[in-house]
């Protein structure tokens, strides 16, 4: 039996039945639905036969799943917008292996009738406590241009109550409120330990661009329903409202110097290693290269303990076949009584 969390937001009578929110997690196949979920995407499609049917993308804080209404798709379409909270009718059947919805009955409703943390993926930490981290590593730094900006950010409090619960992306890694500021300090975390084993870094300009390398993911994304990309993210992307950012931040501050000015904002439009990625410039520092690596490491990383964390109902050792990765990926041998303890985690702030 599926398990449904009970909410007195979350439910909404139909006629004299109560609905309760089912969460996409939970979906399996020739399973009846009747729940809310958000429309990331709508789109009016035409089956070979002629038919028009509409497609459908819905999310919630647990994943993402596809939508079919193949009946009255055009009628249905214009009840709802993309970016809606709707409530649904429909049965689960599985298309290449993934579990997916036909509709039979959907309609937008308020957004006071629903609770809104059923849609919208947190932070697993608590974000305080990730910025208090970030803070000591900030207040770590020598006195100079790169730590003065990043003071000069830290304070500026519009920007900071946006850094707290922006995602750091929509799908890919530390896709949840509060994800970039995870992301970020961990990245910050890896500048701090790398500049100790390579001492030619510059440890300061490392840092400050760790710091700000995804800082224009404050703009680049809406969450109020669900993540996606704004205007401004699609014309402009993150690396070029990042430079923004940091230019505002920079002409606030006197005597800075114009060579620390270039050097970060480098650092911002080459964290992506190549163009094919997204940079706007190849990394041509020590730091830039280090910064793209760092950045790559705990993005995939995460992205990996997702995959395996994900298939840990599974009896077998093997991941299914990540295309993002191009291979099956090895989830352990089984543990038996005998094996060792784990390891504790490192501390997230390493120590002078």
């Amino acid at each position: 039996m599926v398990s449904m969390r009970v909410s007195p937001l979350t439910i909404l009578i139909q006629g004299r039945w109560p609905v309760v929110k089912q969460f996409i997690s939970e979906l399996k196949s020739n399973m009846e639905v009747a729940t809310h979920f958000v429309v990331s995407e709508k789109q009016l499609k035409t089956a070979r036969n002629g038919t028009v049917y509409l497609d459908l993308r819905l999310v919630d804080k647990t994943g993402e799943v596809s939508g079919k209404m193949w009946d009255k798709g055009s009628e249905a379409a214009a009840l709802f917008k993309a970016g809606d909270i709707v409530f649904l009718r429909a049965k689960t059947d599985l298309y290449k292996e993934r579990v997916q919805l036909n509709i039979f009955e959907i309609k937008a409703v308020s957004r006071q009738s629903v609770d809104p943390a059923d849609f919208l993926p947190e932070c697993p930490y608590d974000r305080e406590a990730l910025l208090e981290n970030l803070c000591k590593l900030v207040a770590g730094m020598s006195p100079g241009p790169f730590r003065r900006v990043c003071e000069a950010v830290l304070a500026d409090s519009a920007i900071m109550s946006r850094f707290r619960l922006a995602p750091a992306a929509k799908s890919m890694h530390h896709a949840y409120l509060g994800g970039l500021l995870e992301h970020t300090l961990s990245v910050m975390t890896l500048a701090y330990r790398i500049s100790n084993q390579y001492p030619t870094l510059d440890r300061d300009q490392l840092i400050a661009g760790a710091f700000f390398h995804d800082i224009g993911k404050i703009e680049e994304f809406v969450y109020d329903t669900h993540i996606d990309y704004s205007d401004a993210g699609r014309l402009l992307g993150h690396m070029v409202i990042g430079v923004r950012i940091v230019d505002e931040a920079i002409d606030r501050l006197e005597d800075f110097p114009a060579q620390a000015s270039l050097l970060l904002k480098h650092l911002i439009l080459s964290h992506h290693g190549e163009a094919q990625f997204g940079a706007v410039k190849l990394p041509a520092s020590r730091e830039a290269y280090a910064l793209h690596l760092v950045d790559d490491l705990d993005a995939k990383m995460h992205s990996l303990e997702r995959i395996i964390s994900k298939s840990g109902e599974s009896e077998s050792n093997w991941t299914g076949y990540e295309s993002l990765f191009g291979r099956h990926f090895f989830r352990g041998f089984p543990k038996t009584e005998n094996d060792a303890q784990e390891p504790a985690h490192l501390e997230t702030v390493p120590k002078s």
